[in-house]
């Protein structure tokens, strides 16, 4: 499984050092662009992106819509360089992805 990084500098850096690729983003629109490419690959099995960018809502229902359709890809949202994490718990996001109520 490959994967791939959808962030700021800082957390593209960080994943470069262990040998994931990634793309670089400054704002939302241009991380909604680099989710695009990346599902243009068939090589990929985990998608990682920052929060800062994945929780705008037109980004969350993005990735909700992909989480339902491709079953053999993850998306995971981590916290970015900057800001703090998001207080999800991990029932609603394994129910959300599974389109099924824990």
């Amino acid at each position: 499984m490959i994967g791939y990084v959808i962030g700021d500098n800082d957390m593209i850096t960080g994943f470069r050092l262990v040998g994931v690729q990634g793309a670089e983003v400054n704002n939302v629109d241009e991380a909604s662009e680099a989710l695009s490419q990346a599902l243009s690959r068939n090589d990929l099995g985990l998608i990682i992106i920052s929060e800062e960018f994945s929780t705008q809502p037109l980004m969350q229902e993005t990735i909700d819509r992909i989480r339902r359709e491709r079953k053999n890809l993850l998306i995971v949202e981590v916290p970015g360089s900057k800001g703090k994490p998001s207080q999800i718990k991990m029932s609603d996001l394994i129910s959300k992805t599974l389109g099924v109520k824990i």
